[in-house]
């Protein structure tokens, strides 16, 4: 019992993803932790974990240690909770990192929900479309769109990203609605690069190819909704975008019977093993809320 602290301890600084984030879950000096810490790693006679300027890793030893404290001191720490009255446990930080679309409506609707019964937990996310820098950095958790690489194979499938054409009420009167995919080949078309043509398909197995040239090509999907609700032309994006302007009345469907290819959508719990416990309700809260706004829908 003489290093409980210190095991304690070392234990967030791994659920934390490093001593900076533990001292400030903590409320402590980030050199006090690393003192302490040092100072068990010389008592014990080996080190617990590999340090480095970007991130920590733990030693074989250190996993060992580490699968051996951490459920004790969590018990511990959630029964010092509720006496107190309080989830000490879930308070801190927990980092995300999404494409920016997604982080800017439904991520950012599920974390407000969950902050209603978790007002505690802060939240930090990196919203980026670059594919590769999602998965760089300390993030807790990773939402990512497309197929599942094979390193990832412990990624939970929350559904599939759907996506609509749509298109104003003046822009439709104006134009009229195509009847058929070649049809848009006289329409004005909204592009969100990096998809400048897009595959659509029906319920019978049909298939069409729209390349015809755009009006507007955007980076970003809200630019491309927002355009469309401008009367500039018709758009082809994942339906939960759009979903405040059809109620809204701001959008219609176009040829609704043609759809493209819905994508798979993921979420990564980084650290599985090692994940505090806000961490891990809150990925078993977004997988609820995954199913049921696919119900809902």
């Amino acid at each position: 019992m003489k290093y409980i602290e210190e095991f304690y301890l070392f234990v967030k600084v791994v659920q934390e993803g490093g001593f900076s984030h533990a001292a400030s879950a903590l409320g402590m000096p980030t050199a006090s932790i690393s003192r302490r810490i040092t100072h068990l790693e010389e008592s014990l006679g080996y080190p617990l974990l590999h340090r480095s300027t970007r991130k920590i890793r733990l030693t074989d030893e250190g996993l060992r240690y580490y699968e051996r404290l951490c459920t004790p001191l969590a018990q511990i720490e959630q029964a010092t909770g509720e006496i107190q009255g309080k989830e000490a446990d879930l308070a801190g930080l927990i980092r995300l990192a999404a494409p920016i679309a997604l982080s800017s409506t439904l991520l950012i609707d599920m974390v407000a929900d969950f902050s209603l019964h978790h007002p505690e937990v802060q939240f930090d996310i990196c919203q980026t479309n670059d594919h590769q820098r999602l998965f760089e950095g300390d993030r807790d958790l990773v939402f990512f769109n497309g197929e599942l690489p094979q390193t990832l194979d412990h990624a939970t499938l929350l559904g599939r990203v759907e996506y609509g054409l749509f298109a104003s009420p003046l822009y439709l009167e104006k134009r009229g609605q195509p009847a058929h995919p070649h049809a848009l080949e006289e329409h004005d078309l909204i592009y969100c690069w990096p998809h400048q043509h897009w595959q659509l398909n029906n319920r019978e197995g049909g298939l069409a190819e729209v390349r015809t040239q755009a009006k507007l090509t955007v980076s970003q999907t809200q630019a491309a909704v927002r355009a469309a609700t401008q009367h500039m032309g018709i758009i082809n994006v994942p339906l939960h975008l759009v979903h405040q302007a059809r109620q809204a009345g701001q959008l219609h469907p176009v040829l609704s019977d043609w759809k493209s290819t819905s994508r798979p959508f993921y979420m990564l719990v980084t650290q599985p093993n090692f994940s505090p416990l806000r961490v891990k309700l809150f990925a078993e809260f977004i997988e609820k809320y995954s199913e049921r706004y696919r119900r809902d829908r």
